[in-house]
C-alpha cells in the first residue's frame, strides 16, 4: 500500500544507508535518530496525496 515511485525507493535506500552507517560507527543515538527520521519521513510521504512530496528534505 502507498506510493512506490522509483525516486521514493532511492530515498528509502538513502535512509537505510544512514541507519547502517550509524550502527557501523557504534553510534546508537545517531542510529536511533536516523531510524526515527527514516520511518517518519517514509510514513508521511507514502501516505500523502498523489500531488504530495516525492521525498522530504530530511532524506
Amino acid at each position: 500500500m502507498g506510493r512506490s515511485e522509483g525516486a521514493m525507493c532511492v530515498a528509502a535506500n538513502r535512509g537505510h544507508r544512514r541507519v547502517c552507517e550509524r550502527i557501523a560507527a557504534h553510534d546508537p543515538n545517531g542510529a536511533a535518530e536516523a531510524m526515527f527520521t527514516h520511518i517518519t519521513a517514509a510514513w508521511l510521504v507514502r501516505r500523502s496525496a498523489p500531488s504530495g512530496p516525492v521525498r522530504l528534505d530530511c532524506w
